[in-house]
């Protein structure tokens, strides 16, 4: 049997809600899934400085050095959760929850692919913690309507500013590939996605 490192057993009894940072991302959604935290009935995943609006997550996931040095000062006095992330000196540094990395994109259940984005990086996360089912929201893939690629705006200072959205879309495509034959359901909660590859719903039938 292969080793799974990172497996908690409670992960596998409720679903995983991934919270990325796409403009989409609205108040409605974040108190729908912060009642059925506050009742037990899911684990959250926040990714990078989303964790601000969701301070409750279960887990903070923050992928690149310049972006843990510039926002876990403040928010690990906001977030009590666990942070966890893929690189080494941060972890090291912040004493994190570290993950092994590896480059290919998709998804094992034993190492995080890094797949170009913290978002992708965060659903390897919460396969990798037990999680069978996965809901998905602020994953965009695309800018918003006032051209912004995040809820935010933009990172600021030497943060990475691109967005890649032809390539993550793909990636996230081999997930979706990788996902079905580890048997784990992944749904796009996010309204108006460019992301494709997984079974679209909304967060509020997802969890009634």
């Amino acid at each position: 049997m292969t080793q799974r490192p990172y497996h908690r057993p409670a992960w596998t009894t409720k679903p995983a809600v991934v919270i990325a940072s796409g403009p989409s991302l609205a108040d409605d959604q974040l108190q729908a899934v912060e009642q059925a935290h506050r009742e037990h009935r899911v684990h959250v995943v926040a990714v990078n400085n989303t964790a601000e609006r969701a301070p409750w997550a279960d887990v903070v996931y923050m992928g690149d050095f310049t972006c843990l040095r510039h926002y876990h000062p403040r928010l690990a006095k906001l977030c009590g959760g666990e942070w966890v992330t893929q690189c080494r000196a941060g972890a090291e540094r912040w004493k994190l929850t570290h993950v092994k990395p590896c480059s290919n994109k998709g998804m094992t259940l034993e190492r995080i692919h890094m797949n170009g984005n913290s978002g992708a990086q965060a659903i390897c996360v919460a396969a990798m913690f037990g999680a069978r089912r996965i809901l998905l929201i602020g994953f965009d893939m695309k800018l918003g309507a006032d051209g912004r690629a995040h809820w935010f705006g933009q990172h600021p200072g030497n943060l990475v500013t691109r967005q890649l959205f032809e390539e993550w879309i793909h990636k996230t495509g081999a997930i979706a590939r990788d996902a079905k034959s580890a048997a784990v359901e992944i749904v796009n909660c996010t309204p108006d996605s460019a992301l494709d590859c997984f079974k679209r719903s909304t967060i509020e039938a997802e969890l009634a």
